[in-house]
């Protein structure tokens, strides 16, 4: 009775050490999903942002005059992905060491830089709808 009344706050210690430490895995977890959603994210918006030169060419220059500024956003991406690539070195070298705290702070800027990325995605493919729009209806009136 005496020894289990002495284990008792060594099992709850380590039972609570354990629990941290599985949070913690779980947290380094999500923000690697997280990089590597936002990582796959990127590259599709840099795709499809490449994709629209060759949309704009084929119109007249006063329709696509408005095109070209969502070119602009080609610096952007790629200063996200240079972003990003820091994260993924901060994660190598001090990720097994950092606090859940931390780990939780790099999830919820992922996240934030995956909703704002979510929106120029959208955009994008508003932008592409509008010029196959254009360029539909460019050809219609030339037949």
């Amino acid at each position: 009775m005496i020894a289990a009344l002495l284990l008792t706050p060594v099992v709850v210690v380590v039972w609570v050490r354990e629990r941290h430490l599985a949070a913690r895995a779980r947290e380094l977890r999500r923000v690697l999903d997280h990089a590597d959603a936002l990582e796959n994210e990127l590259q599709e918006c840099r795709r499809r942002l490449r994709e629209i030169p060759a949309m704009v060419s084929r119109l007249p220059p006063a329709i696509s005059l408005s095109a070209h500024a969502t070119l602009t956003a080609e610096p952007e991406v790629q200063a996200a992905l240079h972003d990003l690539l820091q994260h993924r070195l901060w994660l190598k070298q001090f990720g097994a060491d950092a606090s859940l705290q931390a780990l939780k702070a790099a999830s919820a800027a992922l996240d934030t830089s995956r909703q704002k990325l979510a929106i120029q995605l959208q955009q994008l493919g508003e932008v592409r709808h509008d010029l196959e729009q254009a360029g539909a209806d460019l050809k219609a009136s030339l037949t």
